[in-house]
């Protein structure tokens, strides 16, 4: 199905990217971006099989030309609340193709036993740190999990689109190490996946909201029905988003994303509840209700809603994305109660009368007459994402919500580019035990 152009956020994305490429030379470029996945031992690993689906579900959205198969994929799905089937049939679920690809097609790996070194890109896990590279690590590897698994799938999937879409040849020689647990720091102390959250109110859900979503699915919960999530979103799904959001497909377009999302995550087992009003000013959480909040939305003003004092909260972990081309790759966590105050995180900006201007690529359109000048208008206002960004930052936010049931401690500020994450910058604060503690009362056990 090819997209209207007002739809197609990858178009955008690479005419704004570079405005003398023109529409139809970057549906060009897109349609020829392909991938090829091989997987070693990895794929009887959790982490293996978290990277392997989160490279497909992202790849298939971002690569037009296809994401093909080379092996057996053979191993039965073990993560999450998925059915117990052969990876391979999960995967072509995905849309990934066993067909022969095309010679262009880029190649990665899953894991750091590339023996054969056909593959341009590998990604691996040691521990909670997800790694991804021109070639895997020498050294023995701890053990990774679902998490750090999901984040180098993510990881690999940028180096691949950079690489292979933006031509950014770095992509293909810098390797990049990243922990969602202590994201400044390569080597973290581990802890299990056996205590998890067993109560989530996810605020948002589209692009960040979905990615959460995404990796609660691959988490190890021995009971699934046990975990409770409110799903607070008031939008519906379009055809704008199937390029971003790791969920949405073409059965969701014209549905409420709540009521999308939430028979997605019932599919894995999970209780979930639907609001679909708008969390405002005098919105407060009842008791009853989950204490943390995973908050994935683009408005200001929302965002500090839900992070005041006031709004009822143990914990708040929000996630913000970049929207232009240039910090397509970014992403920033806010954790509250942390070192400082909604307002102080996200200030007061003056606003400052601009006229958007029509980049020339949008004009010529314009002139032809396929797009009219309010559509050129539109697209030239708006965002661009990718979803492997979104779910780095899904498994970072998780991440410290576990760090806070398990050691009273978080990163309430994270700053990072999936571009180069040696700039990492973060800081961490000391949660009030008892907080913490509320969180582990209340969680399911993981596996």
């Amino acid at each position: 199905m090819t997209l209207a152009i007002q739809d197609d956020r990858l178009a955008q994305l690479l005419m704004k990217s570079d405005p003398t490429l023109g529409l139809d030379a970057a549906r060009i470029k897109l349609e020829r971006a392909a991938l090829v996945i091989t997987i070693g031992g990895a794929q009887a690993a959790g982490w293996g099989q978290a990277a392997l689906l989160t490279i497909a579900e992202c790849g298939v959205r971002s690569f037009r030309g296809g994401v093909y198969l080379d092996g057996e994929f053979d191993e039965l799905v073990h993560v999450g609340g998925w059915m117990r089937v052969p990876l391979k049939r999960m995967l072509i679920a995905a849309g990934c193709r066993a067909e022969t690809p095309p010679p262009h097609a880029l190649r990665v790996h899953v894991g750091a036993d590339d023996s054969s070194r056909e593959a341009r890109l590998s990604c691996w896990t040691d521990g909670w740190v997800a790694g991804v590279g021109p070639s895997g690590p020498k050294d023995a590897l701890r053990p990774g999990n679902e998490i750090s698994g999901a984040l180098a799938g993510a990881m690999l999937v940028t180096a691949a689109f950079r690489m292979s879409v933006l031509g950014d040849l770095v992509a293909a020689r810098r390797t990049q190490r990243l922990s969602p647990l202590t994201p400044q720091h390569p080597n973290p102390e581990g802890i299990g996946l056996d205590l998890l959250p067993s109560a989530m109110w996810l605020l948002g859900l589209g692009n960040l909201g979905q990615a959460v979503l995404w990796v609660l699915g691959l988490l190890p919960y021995r009971d699934p029905g046990a975990v409770h999530l409110v799903l607070q979103d008031i939008d519906r799904c379009g055809p704008e988003n199937q390029d971003i959001q790791i969920l949405t497909r073409v059965p969701w377009i014209g549905q409420r994303k709540a009521r999308a999302s939430a028979e997605w995550a019932e599919a894995r087992g999970f209780q979930t509840t639907i609001n679909e009003v708008p969390f405002g000013p005098d919105t407060v959480r009842d008791p009853s209700s989950p204490g943390l909040a995973f908050v994935g939305v683009d408005n200001i003003e929302t965002r500090r809603h839900a992070a005041r004092l006031g709004s009822g909260f143990d914990l708040v972990i929000d996630a913000g994305l970049g929207a232009t081309p240039a910090e397509l790759f970014d992403l920033r966590i806010h954790a509250f109660p942390g070192s400082r105050e909604p307002l102080a995180a996200w200030p007061e900006v003056p606003p400052t009368p601009s006229e958007v201007t029509l980049q020339p690529d949008l004009q010529k359109l314009v002139l032809q007459g396929r797009l009219d000048q309010c559509g050129a208008l539109s697209i030239a206002g708006q965002a661009v994402g990718m979803p492997s960004t979104a779910v780095a930052a899904a498994t970072i936010q998780i991440a410290q919500a576990l760090r806070a049931i398990r050691e009273a401690r978080i990163c309430d500020f994270v700053d990072a580019s999936l571009a180069n994450t040696a700039r990492t910058v973060t800081h961490e604060v000391e949660v009030a035990r008892a907080r913490a503690l509320l969180f582990e009362e209340a969680r399911t056990g993981g596996g």
